[in-house]
């Protein structure tokens, strides 16, 4: 049975690190996915990242994982800048103590997948490769407009990379009209952790968990009778536009609920997949909750 653990991209309540860490205390939750701190964290210098550990563990937080925007880059384009920024994100990872990597499988034209398949395979084992010499765990999330969009792919990445792991994002399938329930199925092939957030199929707006189409009871449920250990669950609201959102999509803002400040959009989705943890029986105890 698995017991969760709740993370966040707390950049969605505030840009500044102590501002981050103000939302993460004040909604009980120890541990952080950073992916933008008064800017990108892939544009820290290693002394910025040193600073930046020194604040979590001075405030008792912890990094579940690099939010990192590794592979939100085109196929078709050189890979060599793209890996050295990879190398960089993996220096990163050491310097505020995870050894896992949010990764995605690169920007993709949705007609050309067959085309590009064994160069997206071929990227991808590279950095695992330098991967495994740092000993970071590279965890696939799937995403609009790269080859890991739908289930398939999904499953065909981690059939093909034995050492990829995967990261469930229920909301971005029905972004995409993909099925989250088979999605969640094959990344179970190799899971590491989900990000939450949740959406409605109709008009493709971005919810809380269980506000939308996601069963996310059996979700959860489904994940707990397959993972006997701790799983990592990222608050990812996106129910406020913060700015971190105008860096990495392009699209119009998506979310299906109206508030006026980014503090009190991620309380209430802190708090919603709060609730659907109580309404299954878990109770917290420090940072774990557990049956």
């Amino acid at each position: 049975m698995a017991q969760y653990i709740l993370s966040a991209f707390a950049d969605e309540a505030c840009n500044s690190l102590t501002g981050q860490i103000d939302a993460l205390r004040r909604n009980h939750i120890g541990f952080i996915e950073p992916r933008s701190i008064d800017g990108p964290i892939l544009d820290k210098s290693e002394d910025e990242l040193s600073e930046i550990r020194r604040t979590f563990d001075a405030n008792g937080i912890r990094v579940s994982s690099l939010g990192s925007p590794i592979g939100k880059y085109p196929i078709d384009q050189p890979f060599d800048e793209h890996y050295c920024l990879f190398s960089h994100a993996l220096r990163a990872c050491e310097i505020l103590g995870t050894d896992r990597m949010r990764i995605f499988s690169f920007f993709v034209a949705q007609d050309k997948k067959a085309e590009y398949r064994d160069e997206v395979m071929r990227r991808m084992n590279a950095m695992l490769d330098e991967a495994d010499r740092h000993g970071i765990t590279l965890c696939h999330e799937n995403e609009s407009a790269i080859y890991g969009q739908n289930p398939d792919e999904v499953g065909d990445l981690l059939a093909s990379l034995p050492r990829l792991h995967g990261v469930f994002d229920a909301a971005n399938y029905i972004m995409n009209d993909q099925s989250a329930e088979l999605g969640l199925n094959k990344t179970m092939l190799r899971f590491s952790y989900m990000h939450v957030k949740d959406a409605v199929y109709t008009g493709h707006k971005i919810v809380a968990a269980g506000e939308g189409d996601t069963d996310y009871p059996r979700v959860l449920d489904h994940v707990s009778r397959a993972v006997d250990g701790t799983v990592y669950l990222t608050v990812e609201p996106h129910l406020f536009e913060f700015d971190t959102y105008k860096l990495i999509d392009k699209r119009a803002f998506p979310s299906g609920k109206n508030f006026s400040k980014s503090d009190a959009a991620f309380d209430y989705a802190v708090s919603k997949l709060k609730e659907v943890l109580i309404s299954l029986g878990y109770h917290e105890e420090g940072y774990v909750w557990k049956k």
